[in-house]
């Protein structure tokens, strides 16, 4: 026969005290809990007609007739819309008939956008159709091709094809893989290793580069073209607007020629 103390007793049921402790304090039921309303999921085959608002996120693989008003959209490659988007960030396998205004758009390879585009940034390898506008930058990949009444951005890079009127406030890049028929084309500075065929005015900088091509109505303030880089068409040098200049007119300012002090003479 075995004789325990009482202290003895304390030290063998402390460990069974300590076990259920931690039993106790596991965060099972909280990493299990369910996140409600976080996402809106339209699955292939499924079609709906309506509009969504609000949810974090929606993913669309079917079809939805309305529009979408969340944070987070993807639209998968069998899903389409038709309708307007309105989010933060936008991903796009399938197809958008409609507007969109986004912080971040990307049209991936497969992807189709038509109408009206306003972004912050968009990143375009599949199909664009409809006008383009955008705070800070529009990159068109080599497999992206863009048909668009006007592109205008800060800055924009093209390696895809694009056909439409470009407009720039810092600097066109096209890259190797660039093509570019335009109506009109502008920026500060435009920088081409692929080809541009159109109406091209550089505010203050064209550079060609060996493999550079620009075709049409050039007007430009300066020149740079690399060993085997071809410009063909006329040359205009570029002036300044009064806008451009940022002249403002003076109230009541002299309109005649006769009213007009020349400072030198006087």
């Amino acid at each position: 026969m075995a004789f325990f103390s009482s202290r003895e007793k304390k030290q063998n049921n402390k460990p069974k005290v300590e076990v259920e402790e931690k039993k106790s304090v596991t965060p099972t039921t909280k990493v299990q809990q369910p996140k409600t309303n976080t996402a809106t999921i339209i699955s292939k085959g499924i079609k709906v007609a309506g509009n969504i608002t609000g949810s974090d996120f929606v993913q669309v693989e079917g079809r939805l007739d309305g529009d979408i008003t969340v944070d987070n959209v993807t639209i998968g490659a069998s899903g389409i819309v038709n309708g307007t988007i309105k989010a933060k960030n936008v991903a796009i396998e399938g197809e958008l008939r409609g507007e969109i205004y986004c912080s971040d758009l990307e049209v991936k390879r497969q992807g189709k956008v038509s109408h009206k585009i306003y972004a912050v940034h968009l990143l375009v390898s599949g199909s664009v159709t409809g006008d383009i506008v955008t705070e800070k930058t529009v990159t068109i990949q080599k497999d992206g091709i863009v048909q668009a009444q006007r592109i205008q951005s800060r800055k924009v890079v093209i390696n895809g094809t694009v056909d439409g009127k470009v407009s720039s406030e810092e600097i066109i890049e096209v890259g190797h893989d660039g093509k570019v028929k335009t109506d009109r084309l502008q920026s500060r500075k435009v920088v081409v290793n692929g080809k541009i065929d159109g109406k091209i005015t550089a505010s203050e900088l064209l550079e060609v580069g060996k493999n550079g091509f620009v075709q049409g109505e050039i007007t430009v303030k300066n020149i740079k073209t690399e060993e085997g880089g071809r410009v063909i068409g006329t040359m205009v040098t570029y002036e300044e607007t009064v806008e451009e200049k940022g002249v403002k007119q003076i109230p009541n300012a002299p309109k005649d020629d006769d009213d007009i002090i020349d400072t030198e003479t006087a």
